[in-house]
């Protein structure tokens, strides 16, 4: 019996399981018979499959993050330890060398350590505790939800290539980043509307004073270009609407977004330093504009009929556009507030950022649409402006990835 017999039969075996089509039993026999025979060459087979499916994830655009947070939607809450176990046996194929800074800490963050290991199914199995059969399910369910990723825009080298040197995975200024996330998870944790504001604002302010300090450096040599990407992967339901906020949060920030509504994930382009600051409060804010949804509680129209998702949607579309409003005002007024003699220096360097920005975005998302959102719920739209008006802008919380 040869490899190739088994491999031939794991890409379909693979689709059916993933969908829990009613083939799927017949499928796993059939697998089960290969492993009864010999278990070894079942394990180097599926790691063999696996890693030939995240490589092909990688060269369609996705990165560590985006495969975890994603599989997070889509697969059963066992099947991810698995994936980070698959994703580990994948990069023993490169040099770390190789492999760019920050997709080494994308790696790091989701518990993935160096060196990489290899991935014996049995072995892994035994060390989670799981049965041989749902070992075996697993590995399926994983190898199917891989095969139906799309194309992404890529964001990083691809691993085992030549990086970028000299360029750091974030900004420097450590101090001042723990400071902004410290004001940001106050931000979150109070009760006060009063004080979360007051937070917040104090976090987009510490924020834009250090986006003009790092442009104001840069002025004192020639510009690089850090323009990069990120991807922020919002909870559903109401997409659309979280989308705009982290929208208005980039747009203070001078950084651009898309977002791709099936897969609920918001791709934000910019400066390395400004991608981190919309990153951060992004993340705070659609936790406070959360609470703020659900505190609202549940609406009945007047004939009786349920009328939350509508004012749930209204709610947060409202709360995005005057966020947005609020920070561009505090955005402008840091800028205004530049010694005339520093402005003269900062203003091409912001021009310049702008442009690389702007090339990268071209380059990444040729094919771009604009799309009109309509409001449904003037109850929603109203408390919605309230619940922004009351949010703090700055806060203090470490920032998962």
């Amino acid at each position: 019996m040869s490899d190739q017999e088994i491999l031939r039969l794991l890409p379909t075996a693979a689709a059916v399981v993933a969908v829990r089509d009613d083939r799927a039993d017949a499928h796993l026999a059939q697998l089960g018979a290969y492993d009864e025979r010999d278990q070894a060459q079942v394990d180097r087979c599926v790691q063999a499959f696996l890693t030939g499916l995240l490589r092909t994830a990688w060269e369609r655009g996705w990165a560590p993050a985006d495969v975890v947070q994603h599989g997070r939607r889509t697969l059963d809450a066992g099947v991810e330890p698995l994936l980070l176990a698959a994703i580990s046996a994948e990069h023993r194929g490169y040099r770390p060398a190789t492999i760019d800074p920050r997709w080494l800490g994308q790696l790091t963050d989701l518990g993935v350590p160096q060196p990489f290991t290899e991935l014996s199914l049995t072995a892994w199995a035994a060390g989670a505790r799981v049965g041989r059969y749902l070992t075996l399910h697993h590995a399926l369910s994983l190898a199917g939800f891989l095969q139906t990723l799309p194309v992404l825009a890529r964001l990083y080298p691809l691993p085992g290539t030549t990086v970028r040197r000299g360029q750091p995975a974030v900004p420097a200024n450590g101090k001042m980043l723990a400071r902004i996330r410290g004001l940001l998870a106050k931000a979150e944790a109070t009760e006060f509307p009063d004080e979360a504001e007051a937070l917040s604002g104090k976090a987009q302010e510490l924020m834009a004073k250090f986006s003009l300090d790092s442009a104001l450096l840069d002025a004192e040599v020639e510009i690089p270009d850090d323009s990069a990407g990120r991807r922020l992967w919002v909870e559903t339901p109401y997409v659309s609407a979280k989308a705009q906020l982290v929208g208005a949060v980039a747009a203070a920030n001078r950084c651009r977004t898309v977002v791709i509504d099936e897969l609920a994930v918001v791709t934000i382009v910019g400066a390395e330093v400004d991608l981190q600051h919309t990153e951060i409060l992004s993340t705070s804010l659609l936790v406070q504009a959360n609470r703020a949804m659900l505190a609202a509680g549940k609406h009945i129209g007047h004939q009786g009929e349920s009328r939350t998702r509508s004012f749930r949607q209204s709610f947060l579309m409202a709360y995005a556009q005057r966020i947005g409003e609020r920070l561009e005002q505090t955005a402008a007024a840091t800028q205004a507030a530049v010694p005339e003699a520093a402005a003269d220096r900062l203003l091409p360097v912001l021009a310049k950022r702008e442009e690389q920005v702007d090339a990268l975005f071209a380059q990444l998302f040729p094919n771009t649409t604009t799309r009109r959102t309509r409001i449904t719920n003037g109850a929603g739209w109203n408390a919605g402006v309230t619940a922004a008006d009351q949010a703090q802008l700055e806060g203090r919380r470490q920032v998962r990835r």
